[in-house]
């Protein structure tokens, strides 16, 4: 499906801030607001769009965040492994995929007992199957996000410094990040000025990130997990890291649908980098996420595993349209 530059720029701005106003937006893509709006509802269902928050796990109290590559020899049933994750807390994302592992989870604890009970459980369960888990910890994201569970909200304790009532303020918008404060507030039973004044605060002490969307349906796209080791040189920060920033800053045209790279992720355990593209087909998607970290790590003798998404078993895919260069975060590496 084709889309227009309008329709795109629609989407940037929905990804950068999901409350933006309709009148702005039609400012923003020079058009009446009665065509703004109507955009904004087509592509929401043509695309299966989410409107949610970008959260900081820190500030939730999920200080220990891990992503794991689980294998099996023998892959258990769909519906006992969507059973599992469906009640679990602690697994906030569970991704069915096929290629060099058979799912990808990510995984948040507050304490590292926690996530070590919580990654025995997992094994345990599904010994039978003769499971094989790999996990990376995850400290934070060059670029893009990953989508949290209400229940990990829920459980946030006071010592956060957030109270019910921004709970139930946080619970509603990681439902519908655009819910009007009409809805929000015969949701929470306050105010619309409080609830304004909390949303502010939340903004400000760095709990809401970011108001944004994840796409579920993109036609034509198909989307990979990637995760890289490789033998550190001399080189590797100022040459192959280099590279890899470039290279993924300059894979998009200006104003992409969908950006090539949506998670870029530096992680320390089982592997070092770990990544999602979304890519035409499989081939392309294989060429951005392998064969080419392949060339850009060839003198770091980079071992690359990686998996097509099949299917989500719970959460969302984060798929957006956002500004690559604007928003992948430097690191310095030393």
């Amino acid at each position: 499906m084709e889309y227009s530059k309008r329709e795109k720029l629609i989407l940037r701005e929905l990804s950068n801030d999901a409350r933006i106003s309709v009148s702005r937006l039609a400012e923003i893509a020079g058009c009446s607001r009665l065509t703004a709006k109507r955009i904004v509802d087509e592509l929401t269902g043509e695309l299966g769009i989410r409107f949610v928050l970008e959260l900081d796990e820190n500030r939730l109290g999920a200080r220990e965040r891990h992503l794991i590559a689980v294998s099996f020899s023998k892959r258990p049933p769909e519906k006992e492994l969507a059973e599992f994750f469906a009640g679990d807390v602690n697994a906030q994302e569970a991704y069915l995929t096929e290629g060099n592992f058979d799912l990808v989870v990510y995984a948040t604890a507050t304490r590292p007992e926690d996530y070590i009970i919580w990654e025995t459980r997992i094994a345990t369960h599904f010994s039978d199957y003769g499971v094989m888990i790999r996990p990376s910890e995850f400290v934070l994201s060059h670029f893009g996000y990953l989508p949290l569970s209400s229940k990990l909200i829920h459980k946030v304790d006071k010592e956060s410094g957030i109270d019910d009532k921004d709970k139930l303020i946080l619970e509603s918008l990681n439902e519908d990040s655009r819910m009007n404060l009409s809805e929000l507030s015969r949701r929470t039973g306050m105010s619309g000025n409080v609830i304004r004044y909390r949303i502010f605060m939340l903004q400000k002490s760095g709990v809401i990130k970011r108001f944004t969307i994840a796409m579920q349906r993109p036609e034509g796209h198909v989307s990979l997990f990637y995760m890289i080791n490789y033998r550190f040189t001399k080189t590797t920060t100022n040459i192959a890291f280099a590279s890899a920033r470039e290279f993924y800053m300059g894979i998009d045209g200006d104003l992409p649908l969908i950006n090539t790279f949506q998670f870029i992720a530096p992680v320390s355990g089982s592997f070092r980098s770990f990544g999602m593209v979304c890519a035409p087909d499989e081939k392309s998607a294989m060429e951005y996420a392998v064969k080419r970290h392949k060339v850009i790590f060839r003198n770091e003798d980079a071992e690359i595993k990686y998996a097509v998404v099949r299917k989500v078993l719970k959460g969302l895919l984060p798929i957006r349209n956002l500004d690559m260069r604007q928003n992948y975060r430097k690191i310095e590496w030393v």
